[in-house]
């Protein structure tokens, strides 16, 4: 009873954490005010663009990203106002967030910035590849094609383990001793979230990206990427998630909390219509700009 009650105690104190995101040391004001303006679909790029020439890092990152080879624009980009308008609204807030957050939190967990950047560009690149297969995807057997936005997607993916921010800001020696545990024993490090927290990073992740007010489309999928199978709304990018996820940790790239690495979802073959020569040529496709992510650093 006493394990139940600390476990309760612990979740209480998780969602309060989140309640006072403006409190969340990863999060400096900067960031906010860019956030908060970007909120509003009439806001000013040149003034956006004014605010984060105030962070070298996020600029630099920012031009990176749009200038990888993932993006694949015929000309380098070396404007950030004009690196803002081609990435858009949600992508550039997703960016703006998980710069400063995995920044931070580097010392508590080595690798998770690369983990979750190499997963977007993976979702990324699923979702092209499915939009541009006229076999696959074919809504509720109507002939329309359902067309993935590959934007959302790829925010989604780059936000989908931000829940751990959260476990470690708020129990910081104890988010080291379980993933020091996952690592030992080769289990999911959401596992031991439920044992020791009663939630799991993903669940707490879907709260905060809600509080900071980004679409249904990116935080339904991140509450739902390791519970596919409950995933009502917007399961075909819950897939896509979940397969960018298991591609990235299989070929190595980050940390994403634990060396464990679960088998390949069957749901996910089954909702996305995919089979393993397309997995192949996924794999082919993101390997060769594996040494670009370096970039990033």
């Amino acid at each position: 009873m006493e394990y139940g009650r600390k476990n309760v105690d612990r979740l209480d104190e998780l969602m309060s954490t989140i309640q006072k995101t403006d409190n969340i040391p990863t999060l400096p004001k900067i960031i906010n005010k860019i956030t908060d303006l970007m909120d509003d679909d009439t806001f000013s790029v040149k003034y956006i663009g004014e605010l984060m020439t105030k962070d070298l890092s996020l600029s630099a990152r920012i031009l990176k990203i749009v200038n990888s080879p993932f993006y694949g624009f015929s000309q380098r980009i070396y404007n950030l106002n004009h690196a803002i308008v081609l990435l858009g609204a949600n992508v550039l807030k997703s960016i703006v967030i998980s710069t400063s957050v995995f920044t931070a939190m580097k010392e508590s967990m080595e690798g998770l910035w690369e983990h979750s950047l190499f997963c977007a560009f993976t979702a990324k690149c699923v979702a092209r590849t499915l939009n541009k297969d006229k076999k696959r995807l074919i809504s509720n057997g109507n002939k329309k094609k359902y067309m993935i936005d590959e934007d959302l997607v790829f925010s989604a993916a780059l936000l989908h383990d931000i829940g751990k921010v959260i476990i470690a800001t708020t129990f910081k020696n104890d988010f080291k001793n379980i993933i020091e545990t996952a690592k030992h024993n080769n289990i999911p490090l959401i596992d031991i979230e439920y044992k020791n927290f009663n939630t799991s990073h993903d669940y707490l992740g879907y709260v905060l990206i809600k509080e900071w007010h980004l679409p249904p489309s990116i935080y339904f999928p991140i509450k739902y990427h390791h519970n596919l199978v409950l995933a009502d709304e917007f399961k075909i990018e819950t897939a896509i998630i979940n397969l960018a996820d298991f591609l990235t940790k299989s070929i190595g790239i980050g940390f994403s909390g634990s060396p464990y690495i679960e088998k390949l979802n069957g749901e996910v073959i089954k909702i996305l219509g995919i089979d393993i020569d397309f997995i192949r040529n996924i794999i082919e496709e993101i390997y060769s700009f594996k040494e670009e992510l370096y970039i990033f650093d």
